[in-house]
């Protein structure tokens, strides 16, 4: 515990496991299975518990939790986890709720996330890397959200429910089925817009590469047809490679179905 610095009212378990130059502000409370990775500074009122393993490099926000039980009647407390990468920004009241045995277990977040003011990443639930929360979205349980996704403010996506690559669901959005990637999805009930065309060109797509994802969208979400022809369509129309592999897979996986156009 090398340069350490722990505010002398916070209550660190002496089976707590903390990495080299990890910062601890006042009124905090770690439990005994929890790991806190190098360079990590966590602030006042924060709650960590259960089996919880967090990387180095992450900043967490005032009285957020993380690895409480799930909030899942079935639920019993059971020893489950939740899983935190690398150089995340974890702000203020965030609630990360641990596995569940109905699930997978472990509740993930990955590398170089933001999340916001009051988001909850409910039990089960997945995410990838550079993802973008915002104030108040909320993700009920087993949700999976892959890489680079971003979500409007007070948005929240329905238990089962995933999020592709690239994606984006506007603010005070609910996503009741799967959102492609690559799109943008929006409404109380969300609905596709269309291409996230301005997250795409953040992220490095080139003009080519957007062309091609548009293509895409057309012959799935704009000719009418069902999703099981649009899909053999799109392996003949298109020459397979990673944009179209990474479309073809998360469609192709979905048990809620995808958001379509109206």
């Amino acid at each position: 515990m090398a340069n350490n610095q722990i505010h002398p009212t916070a209550l660190i378990d002496s089976d707590a496991t903390l990495g080299k130059n990890v910062s601890i502000g006042p009124y905090t409370i770690i439990g005994p299975e929890v790991t806190i990775g190098s360079n990590t500074i966590i602030e006042n009122h924060v709650t960590i518990k259960g089996s919880t393993r967090i990387g180095e490099s992450n900043t967490i926000g005032p009285y957020t939790s993380i690895g409480l039980p799930a909030q899942d009647k079935a639920h019993r407390n059971e020893s489950t986890f939740v899983e935190i990468g690398n150089h995340n920004e974890i702000r203020e009241y965030v609630s990360i709720n641990r596995g569940t045995l109905g699930g997978t277990g472990v509740t993930k977040i990955g590398d170089h996330n933001q999340l916001m003011i009051n988001t909850h990443f409910g039990h089960d639930v997945s995410v990838g890397d550079h993802c973008m929360v915002a104030n108040s979205t909320t993700l009920a349980g087993h949700v999976q959200m892959g890489s680079y996704v971003v979500t409007g403010g007070m948005s929240g996506i329905h238990q089962f429910c995933r999020i592709g690559d690239y994606a984006m669901l506007g603010g005070y959005s609910v996503a009741y089925q799967d959102i492609a990637p690559y799109m943008l999805c929006t409404g109380y009930r969300a609905q596709l817009l269309g291409l996230n065309k301005i997250g795409l060109e953040r992220n490095g797509f080139n003009s080519k590469s957007i062309q091609q994802i548009h293509e895409i969208y057309s012959i799935f979400f704009c000719q009418g047809l069902v999703p099981q022809k649009a899909l053999d369509t799109l392996k003949k129309s298109l020459q397979p490679d990673p944009i179209l592999d990474r479309f073809v897979n998360f469609v192709s996986d979905t048990n809620r179905g995808i958001i379509s156009k109206v």
